[in-house]
């Protein structure tokens, strides 16, 4: 056993907004892609660089899709140590 400690995983889930445009089919398998390894960086750290303010307030975040495939909104719960993936704007 090592006395190195495992980085923490701040479990990401969808609100129904967000689901809703990651089950759509029309979203190009290369997006979706994307936004599911921009969900995995989040994941591993909600403050990830390249984040913005959202204008709800301190824990609203939003990050750009990398290689301009859009926007993602989410909330970071610190007290329950989650995120909500609030809204995907794909363009």
């Amino acid at each position: 056993m090592s006395d190195r400690e495992e980085p923490e995983i701040w479990p990401v889930e969808p609100s129904a907004v967000a689901g809703e445009v990651l089950a759509d089919p029309r979203l190009p398998a290369d997006l979706f892609g994307k936004i599911v390894a921009l969900t995995v960086a989040i994941a591993e750290d909600p403050w990830l660089h390249g984040n913005s303010p959202a204008p709800q307030g301190k824990h609203w975040r939003t990050v750009p899709i990398p290689d301009g495939g859009g926007i993602v909104e989410y909330w970071i719960n610190e007290e329950a140590h989650t995120v909500v993936l609030t809204r995907v704007f794909p363009f």
